[in-house]
């Protein structure tokens, strides 16, 4: 052998008769079982499906709940601002804004639109002429304004606000009404806190049933199922509601307890449309004319409600 073929050959481990030289790689060993990749079978992955459908089911409910508690907090806050707005009107004026302002022409303004104000929409309130009819265009152009105090946000809008393509006007939604009593806000008896012109200005002096058992004001929205257009190009589709911050008008800016409470539909007749309501699961958010704000139950009995919704019936309005 030469020396160049020992060279070669050193160091190589001598090959078995009959072997190749990658046949030991080639084949496992015996008696050894390969290794396979496992994977998740059908029943384990519906197994999964299964429970985190479980686990959102549970959780989905209170996410929705802790939504709806921080709304209502923020619906408290707005009221809040909207009683401490009144009660810094009364303090300028020695009166309550009144629920509409009329002269010969039409609507003025509404209470809402009194006290922009006195809670900082100076420049919108700036703008508004005090002496044209709220339906002037010039007014519109500033009642067309959303301001945020005045949506609660819980309230669904369930149609565009203004519906111009319906014939609306320019008017931007509200959440909020004044209480004008018990009765309707298109007769002639207005026995709550804050009234038209012709039955007021009232004062902290009328609130003979006491200014923590009175209401001030209180929510009102676009739920009412059957209340439908009476004209125009959508008449008979539902309108929901006129809910608007601008106009002093019932079932607008003005509100009473005159029909069934809470409802999401009209009952008895138009009354419901005119009656306080909410976007709230299970009651109604009012501002009592001493600042306080608290949430009605809509199991409230209607003889409470009407003595709440009174400044002067002589009732004694206790658990609520």
């Amino acid at each position: 052998m030469s020396s160049s073929s020992a060279r070669a050959d050193f160091g190589r481990r001598p090959l078995r008769p009959g072997s190749h030289p990658q046949g030991d790689l080639a084949k496992p060993e015996m008696g050894r079982i390969p290794r396979r990749r496992r994977g998740f079978t059908l029943v384990e992955l519906l197994v999964v499906i299964a429970v985190i459908g479980i686990l959102t089911g549970l959780l989905l409910p209170a996410v929705q709940q802790a939504r709806e508690s921080a709304r209502r907090t923020q619906c408290r806050s707005h009221l809040k601002q909207i009683g401490l707005a009144m009660h810094n009107y009364h303090d300028t004026f020695r009166a309550f804004p009144m629920a509409t302002h009329w002269a010969p022409g039409g609507t003025l303004y509404s209470a809402l639109t009194a006290v922009l104000p006195y809670h900082e929409q100076d420049p919108l309130y700036g703008r508004y002429d005090m002496h044209a009819p709220s339906y002037s265009v010039f007014n519109e152009d500033v009642i067309g304004q959303q301001v945020p105090l005045y949506l609660c946000p819980s309230m669904a809008l369930r149609r565009p606000v203004p519906a111009t393509s319906c014939g609306e006007k320019n008017r931007a939604p509200g959440s909020y009404a004044v209480c004008t009593g018990t009765q309707s806000g298109f007769g002639r008896v207005h026995n709550g806190a804050i009234v038209p012109h012709y039955a007021g200005p009232t004062q902290f002096r009328d609130m003979q049933d006491g200014a923590s058992h009175t209401f001030l004001a209180g929510e009102i929205d676009y739920g009412l199922e059957n209340f439908l257009w009476s004209s125009g190009p959508c008449q008979g589709q539902p309108k929901y509601g006129t809910a608007v911050w601008g106009i002093g008008h019932p079932g607008m800016s003005m509100a009473a307890t005159v029909g069934l409470f809470n409802s999401d539909r009209l009952v008895n007749g138009f009354d419901e449309y005119e009656t306080f309501r909410s976007d709230h699961p299970g009651g109604v958010h009012f501002a009592m004319t001493d600042g306080a704000v608290r949430f009605v139950s809509e199991v409230i009995d209607d003889r409470l409600l009407d003595a709440l919704a009174t400044r002067a019936g002589g009732e004694v309005a206790t658990d609520f």
